[in-house]
């Protein structure tokens, strides 16, 4: 597959840097794959736990979509988030994930990466994601399946659950029924990383 990829350094990611297209590169994915299936944007946002207009934005290049958004997306369009990768992810069973060696992924942005930890072993019930969160940075309000547990690396989010208001500091823990919407805000000064371990499988298993 080629696609107008911006590729993350190793250093950056911490790991061999793959990304994900372009904003206008992975709008145009997204908005090729809806039209092929015969769906409307306002159902694959009713589907996605998403807005119209966020799906909107997305195709155009505008916005771009949380790993978690994108793989809601995905499965309403009937796929999966490995479709969009420009390389696919590894899908290798370790009890073992050394810092330094993992791979990092990016939605379209290079300054938001999501390191993807290894499922210890088939058919793993959690999955877990250390992700770094630029400054600034607000992500769409959205939902999905399972559980969430984060755990706060560094810096300061300001997490919204159901509407609720949760203040975390490095070292702070959050843990809630994905069902519930939510959303993150970076409040601190500079990025935030944190350790997000769920039962939702992002990416597939071969």
């Amino acid at each position: 597959m080629t696609l107008d990829d911006d590729k993350m350094p190793a250093s950056d990611a911490g790991g061999t840097g793959s990304d994900m297209p372009a904003p206008a590169a992975l709008g145009r994915m997204l908005r090729q794959r809806r039209k092929a299936i015969g769906k409307t944007m306002k159902q694959v946002a009713l589907e996605a736990g998403l807005t119209e207009g966020f799906i909107s934005q997305i195709e155009r290049g505008l916005s771009t979509p949380s790993l978690i958004s994108l793989y809601n997306v995905a499965n309403a369009l009937g796929t999966s988030v490995d479709t969009f990768l420009s390389q696919p992810p590894r899908h290798e069973h370790s009890m073992v994930s050394h810092a330094g060696e993992r791979p990092g992924y990016n939605v379209a942005t290079k300054d938001r990466v999501y390191e993807l930890l290894e499922r210890g072993f088939p058919g793993a019930m959690l999955n877990g994601c250390i992700t770094q969160i630029p400054e600034g940075y607000v992500s769409e309000l959205t939902n999905h399946e399972g559980e969430d547990f984060i755990y706060l690396i560094e810096g300061e989010i300001l997490y919204e659950v159901d509407g609720k208001d949760y203040h975390l500091k490095a070292g702070d823990t959050l843990h809630f029924p994905s069902k519930l919407p939510h959303r993150a805000r970076n409040i601190g000064k500079g990025p935030a990383r944190e350790l997000w371990v769920g039962t939702t499988r992002i990416i597939t298993e071969d």
